[in-house]
């Protein structure tokens, strides 16, 4: 077996298509299949069910996905004793609850000054649980209860939640989340503010994603209850009430459990467990 098809097989994995390894590879979706197929005969296994909506590993995948990873792990550390900066990794894909993911640029940006070779894209999706467990997302930032049991999370700190509303308002008028967050984020999560049909009915503004609600109640078009670590410095911005513990929640990092994290993720992942939990601190 030769470490390249390993690579292309792990990819595969990972991404959870083909198409998806071979836009991470800079290589064709024929390729990667024609590679998978000679590693399936030089076995003489199956590595893939595909009578699922993605292929999945089967039980010899799930055991060269092992050794693979072992691979991985040891061509990566030939790599840092050579001190070979110049590799490039697979983009890491990474989603937040309700668009927040505007809220931690401050770290993203960090981690990438420190790993130039490691490239990240923001998804703008609600749900990071949903974009984690079809594997949209490598990482989710998700502010919920528990994560799935299909998850692996790391809890970082929790957040809470207080009404604000701008120093020059006019109108005390509460804001609240549309049909698209009433049905992507948890109840707990939305009941701070009227969300989706209550809102509606209520003639209220509605608003489907973090930034969009934030930036409305410093434009002064109502108030609204907000995260207050991500507006606690806003100096346009009166907290109109103490924080309600009934719509706090911890900050976890989420990412699929039953395959192993890259060592880019690994990395990402260590870095942001320390420096996310000082920001919310």
């Amino acid at each position: 077996m030769q470490w390249d098809d390993m690579k292309i097989f792990l990819a595969a994995v990972r991404a959870g298509s083909y198409t998806a390894a071979a836009r991470h590879l800079g290589i064709n979706r024929t390729t990667v299949g024609r590679r998978i197929d000679y590693l399936e005969k030089q076995l003489g296994v199956e590595l893939f069910h595909y009578r699922t909506a993605s292929p999945y590993p089967t039980d010899a995948g799930m055991a060269l996905m092992q050794t693979a990873t072992r691979m991985e792990d040891a061509v990566l550390e030939l790599d840092r004793k050579l001190a070979d900066q110049s590799q490039a990794f697979p983009t890491l894909r990474i989603s937040a609850s309700a668009g927040m993911a505007s809220e931690f640029m401050p770290e993203l940006a960090d981690f990438q000054r420190r790993n130039p070779n490691i490239p990240i894209e923001i998804l703008s999706e609600l749900d990071p649980v949903d974009s984690v467990t079809h594997r949209r997302a490598d990482l989710g930032l998700a502010l919920l209860r528990l994560p799935p049991k299909q998850l692996d999370g790391i809890e970082i700190a929790t957040a809470h939640q207080a009404v604000y509303g701008a120093k020059n308002r006019a109108t005390d008028r509460a804001l609240g989340w549309g049909h698209e967050m009433d049905v992507a984020i948890p109840a707990q999560w939305t009941g701070s503010n009227p969300s989706g049909p209550r809102a509606e009915a209520a003639g209220l503004p509605c608003f489907n994603n973090w930034n969009e609600m934030k930036q409305a109640v410093i434009a002064g078009i109502g108030t609204a209850s907000l995260w207050t670590f991500a507006v606690q410095d806003q100096d346009q911005l009166d907290q109109l009430t103490e924080p309600d513990s009934r719509f706090s929640f911890p900050l976890w990092l989420i990412r699929r459990a039953t395959f192993p994290p890259s060592p880019s993720l690994l990395m990402l992942i260590d870095y942001l467990k320390i420096h996310l939990a000082a920001r919310l601190a």
